[in-house]
């Protein structure tokens, strides 16, 4: 009996050992998802607030402004230091290509695009508004900071909103 008792003294200092050993391990792992967490929850922040930036263009029109577009999406954001970089002015564009991206800029609004093989020729250019916004944000852990590039990682956002 006094061997089951003293087997068991030892077995206790044992588990100590290894969850000692353990702990850490599982804290940094711990951290390491918390952190991606409050990354992806920034991205998904600023997406929605360059989301409100483009919903608000698309029911004005037009005639809307870019400086009202910019204060649109620094207001959406719940993030504090979110950049709108200048909005360009509300521009004609021709799309080209297969998923559809901007083409240089054409003038008059009237005159019909050229064919580019994936779109017939003939359409005419949309009112195009290009919003972007970005947020520089930096890691809750010290140690992760490490790993990003210094100062923090930049989160990017475009919306391209065609307004005619």
């Amino acid at each position: 009996m006094k061997r089951l008792v003293a087997f068991r003294r030892g077995c206790r200092a044992v588990a100590a050992v290894e969850f000692a050993l353990i702990v850490p391990v599982l804290m940094v792992i711990l951290a390491g998802a918390a952190d991606f967490g409050f990354r992806e929850w920034n991205r998904s922040c600023l997406a929605n607030a360059v989301a409100q930036g483009a919903y608000y263009a698309f029911v004005t029109g037009p005639t809307v402004s870019t400086t009202a577009v910019q204060t649109m999406v620094q207001s959406a954001s719940s993030l504090t230091g979110v950049t709108v970089s200048p909005v360009a002015a509300v521009a004609c564009y021709c799309p080209t290509g297969t998923p559809a991206v901007l083409g240089p800029a054409v003038t008059p609004c009237t005159k019909a695009c050229p064919g580019d093989g994936t779109l017939p020729a003939g359409i005419l250019p949309g009112k195009y508004l290009v919003i972007t916004a970005s947020y520089k944000g930096t890691s809750i852990i010290p140690a992760y900071s490490i790993l990003q590039q210094p100062g923090g990682e930049t989160i990017t956002e475009t919306a391209i909103v065609r307004l005619q």
